[in-house]
């Protein structure tokens, strides 16, 4: 049985109209670590992975986008990944810009059997740091207009949402390169005549 206050919630929640029923997480992180966040060297070239978490619901598809900022960087290429019943490029090829920081149209779509509920790498993204040490390089996932198939349906919609998890590179020098201004500082400091 319904208590007055809780009839009077109930009743509000229809009159707003249905709330959004699932979510999706489309999300970067490093290769190599699992993590959003994370050094890597001028020069070096990283993996990233695209990850889609799909929150308890089917996966039928994706057609996303990425973008870089905070410094430059050469997008080497992308690789989808292998996934059941997904046909890659249905839609175009990738569209890869490195001078705008740019990837659109990353896309693997079914029209069979969709992937079960769980959450999928679908994408690795191969860069080259181009950016100064001292600089963050920050990598956004989006839908740029795009859509993801999630649970039956195109999302976002009235029935879900998705949500997104971008990546923080910070731009370290190498090892090398810090050991050495390391122990040029410290000749400095050594060679610095004493006060009286």
């Amino acid at each position: 049985m319904f208590s007055r206050s809780k009839l009077a919630i109930y009743l509000l929640l229809l009159s707003l109209g249905s709330l959004p029923a699932s979510a999706a997480i489309i999300g970067l992180r490093d290769a190599a670590t699992q993590s959003s966040v994370f050094s890597a060297a001028p020069g070096s070239s990283i993996n990233l992975e695209v990850y889609v978490d799909t929150e308890g619901e089917s996966l039928e598809g994706y057609y996303i986008g990425i973008d870089f900022a905070g410094g430059p960087v050469t997008i080497q290429g992308t690789t989808h990944q292998a996934l059941p019943g997904l046909f890659p490029d249905l839609f175009g090829a990738p569209l890869i810009d490195s001078g705008a920081g740019t990837i659109r149209s990353l896309n693997q779509t079914t029209f069979t059997t969709p992937l079960g509920a769980g959450q999928y790498v679908v994408e690795v993204i191969t860069v080259q740091l181009d950016a100064v040490f001292g600089t963050f390089v920050t990598v956004d996932p989006g839908l740029f207009g795009e859509v993801l198939g999630i649970g039956g349906g195109a999302c976002p919609s009235g029935s879900c949402s998705v949500s997104f998890v971008g990546a923080q590179i910070e731009v370290i020098p190498e090892p090398g390169t810090a050991l050495l201004i390391g122990v040029g500082l410290l000749g400095l400091a050594l060679r610095r005549p004493s006060l009286p």
